[in-house]
């Protein structure tokens, strides 16, 4: 959430600086940045919204919580730089290209790029460098791949957009002042509503695996089965089948195979330890379910699912 909270910060500054600059400049693609940074900003709002609403706890109607709905305001964030913000740069861009409009003076345009190019860029930075020293391996890339946390995500990805669409904006101006061809303006917005779009569908279709029910990772997957065969009643852990039903909840499902002499209770008491060294080993682990099922029975239902 703190991440969440920074980005807010950095984007409603950003949003008033832009727009003061394509006041003066009168600038198509700097006024899109703006709104650019305005709908950054709305969707960091949207976010919180989403994590605080998970954070309620399991009643009667929800008897595994409201974690999901962080992933349905994701979402709907996605969708509002979508219609709102591509939408808007690509009319206003049009337009611009169409009936061009020589700019007016650029020089607090492109200092106010400039600034908002560090702000984004500094902001960039502190996210990666907090995701890389929360993520296990310390690898950023592998944790894009794999992470399901959408919040996360959402301002990463729009922060890279950002900085991406401040580029374009500076380059569309510096060609229309220095070649006399405003049209180019135009251009540059009509890139900055592309650029948009193509990252709110990117955070739309993670938002649709994580409302559908994504599964933990592999390497979550290979700690819960690494814990549960520690058990020593435990023959074989043969495997699991999870679900995501938060940012950081999950409910698993473990095939397990116990020694054939056990008696009810033993298996009970072995059933109760593996469901405390999985929650120690995996925190977000919300709900263990222990399948006793022999490694013969669990092949054959492997190869009716196919995977």
């Amino acid at each position: 959430m703190s991440i969440v909270l920074l980005g807010l910060c950095a984007d409603t500054i950003i949003a008033l600086l832009k727009f003061a600059a394509a006041r003066e400049s009168g600038g198509t693609a700097l006024f899109a940045e703006g709104v650019h940074s305005v709908l950054d900003a709305l969707t960091e709002v949207i976010l919180l919204y989403g994590l605080a609403s998970a954070k309620r706890p399991a009643d009667r109607d929800f008897q595994l919580g409201y974690g999901r709905s962080a992933f349905f305001w994701n979402l709907i964030a996605a969708m509002l730089i979508l219609a709102v913000g591509a939408g808007f740069a690509f009319r206003e861009g049009w337009h611009q290209y169409v009936t061009p409009k020589l700019l007016g003076p650029t020089t607090t345009s492109f200092m106010v790029l400039l600034l908002s190019f560090v702000i984004d860029g500094g902001f960039a930075f502190i996210t990666c460098r907090k995701i890389i020293r929360s993520s296990s391996d310390h690898n950023l890339l592998r944790y894009l791949k794999r992470s399901r946390d959408g919040a996360t995500m959402t301002v990463l990805f729009t922060s890279f957009a950002s900085l991406a669409g401040i580029v374009i904006a500076a380059f569309g101006m510096f060609v229309s002042v220095r070649f006399n061809f405003p049209a180019a303006d135009g251009v540059a917005s009509l890139a900055i509503a592309m650029m948009m779009a193509a990252t709110a569908l990117l955070l739309a279709n993670e938002s649709r695996s994580l409302i559908i029910g994504a599964s933990a990772s592999p390497e979550i997957e290979q700690g819960v089965l690494a814990a549960t065969a520690e058990v020593p009643e435990v023959r074989t852990a043969n495997g699991m089948i999870s679900v995501r039903i938060g940012p950081e909840r999950l409910v698993v499902s473990i095939s397990v195979a116990f020694a054939a002499d056990l008696r009810t209770d033993e298996i009970e008491r072995a059933v109760m330890t593996i469901e405390d060294r999985v929650r120690y080993h995996v925190p977000q682990i919300s709900l263990v379910l222990i399948k006793p099922q022999n490694e013969a029975r669990f092949r054959d239902v492997q190869a009716k699912r196919g995977w």
